[in-house]
């Protein structure tokens, strides 16, 4: 027999029993759209965590202090005397409270002089970043802006801090930041950040939470990293953006690898429903086989007849599974978008009436900040997820398809005649 014939009857075989094909195609349409979604989402949720991180720069370290430890001025000074550094960045923070509306709201405070390097690039919804010197002058995320509804500090306002008991300080808003989400080093939404001798003063400060390389080029940044940990040892932890990035990936590689784990889980019963289906329809198309054998169709002609029907469930399950799998990600991606539009959008409305006394806060309608600052990202969905999705689909179908297949091949003419 040439293949047409074999995928001829292969399809006259499932359309006899449509309910029973179609019961084993929904059953690889669930495990491959599960798997076609999962991929989608987890490649791109680590893309966007692996953008964030890659926003600091590949020419960036971290250095963190050990317990026990210091980062004093003396240390900046050592780090900036070493051969490709470009800048060293002293880096204090604390915490305080705001009082809104007699309800106290907890702000971390960061000082640092280039705020670049803490954030990336810099978005601002308004206003402008402040010089490099110490004066009281800050620029606050969207969340301390717009700490509760109705409620809201403009650039130009006083915004007064509570740093302990008894011991406050008044900071002018120079600048707002827009809504950025995730950052790897400071949460940018519920952080007030002021120049680094400002930050030292206010919190009493002598030396440095952390402090931030820039090297002068990609190529020096391993370098540093060495010299540093030959100079200090254990004293300082020192961390490259690479690092950071290679710890994500193999973070998010993991995660994605057990979602997609648990996913095949439905492709593996949907194996073991076309066995299931397989089987009983060999049993009731023993007549039809004996009447194969009697035509002079050989053991491997009918064993391939079998099988190409479970190829034929793979493939059409497997087209639809992916299909459904693109729908739903881009249903889930759109409705997505739309609730975060939304939340910008009720952000945005508040920015935008008259403003009252009393602190420079604005009684004006709207939602909360908070409610637009969410991590966002967006499903990546390639050409080869889609095709190994189909591929597997076709496997798996075909591997379940084996042991019925062989069974019906197996069987004579005589057999075939007693067992009807």
């Amino acid at each position: 027999m040439n293949l047409f014939d074999i995928l001829w009857l292969s399809y006259k075989g499932l359309i006899s029993r449509k309910i029973i094909a179609i019961l084993a195609i929904i059953s690889v349409v669930i495990g491959v759209a599960s798997v076609t979604t999962l991929v989608a989402f987890t490649q791109g949720v680590g893309q966007s965590i692996l953008s964030v991180v890659e926003s600091l720069g590949p020419k960036t370290i971290l250095i963190i202090p050990s317990r026990g430890s210091l980062l004093t001025q003396a240390t900046v000074a050592t780090i900036e005397s070493l051969p490709g550094v470009e800048a060293v960045y002293g880096v204090v923070s604390g915490f305080g409270t705001i009082n809104v509306e007699g309800q106290p709201i907890d702000v971390t405070i960061i000082g640092i002089n280039n705020l670049s390097a803490i954030l990336g690039q810099v978005l601002l919804e308004s206003g402008s970043t402040y010089p490099p010197i110490t004066s009281p002058e800050a620029v606050i995320g969207s969340e301390v802006a717009n700490p509760v509804p109705g409620v809201y500090f403009p650039v130009g306002s006083e915004i007064t801090i509570q740093i302990s008991r008894g011991n406050s300080v008044n900071l002018e808003v120079v600048g707002i930041l827009s809504p950025s989400g995730a950052n790897p080093l400071s949460n940018s939404e519920t952080s007030i950040f002021i120049p680094l001798g400002e930050a030292m003063a206010i919190l009493n400060k002598t030396s440095y939470n952390e402090l931030i390389v820039e090297a002068q080029s990609v190529n020096d940044v391993n370098t540093i990293a060495t010299i540093i940990e030959d100079i200090y040892g254990n004293q300082l932890n020192v961390v490259t953006v690479q690092q950071l990035i290679n710890t994500v990936s193999t973070i998010t590689s993991g995660f994605s690898f057990l979602l997609i784990a648990v996913a095949s889980i439905s492709l593996f019963v949907g194996a073991v429903g076309i066995m299931a289906i397989m089987l009983s329809r060999v049993y009731q198309r023993i007549r039809e086989i004996g009447i194969m054998k009697t035509l002079g169709l050989t053991t491997r002609d009918v064993l391939l007849v079998f099988l190409a029907e479970s190829g034929i469930i793979g493939l059409i399950g497997g087209i639809v599974g992916v299909l459904v799998g693109l729908v739903g990600t881009s249903f889930i991606d759109l409705l997505s978008a739309i609730t975060s539009q939304s939340a910008s959008s009720s952000s945005v409305s508040t920015n935008t009436g008259g403003f009252r006394g009393g602190g420079g806060f604005g009684r004006l309608g709207g939602a909360s900040a908070s409610s637009s600052s969410f991590f966002t990202f967006k499903p990546i969905i390639s050409i080869e997820a889609i095709l190994i999705a189909l591929a597997v689909a076709i496997v798996v179908s075909l591997i379940a398809g084996i042991y019925p297949a062989w069974k019906a091949s197996r069987l004579t003419a005589i057999d075939a005649i007693r067992r009807d």
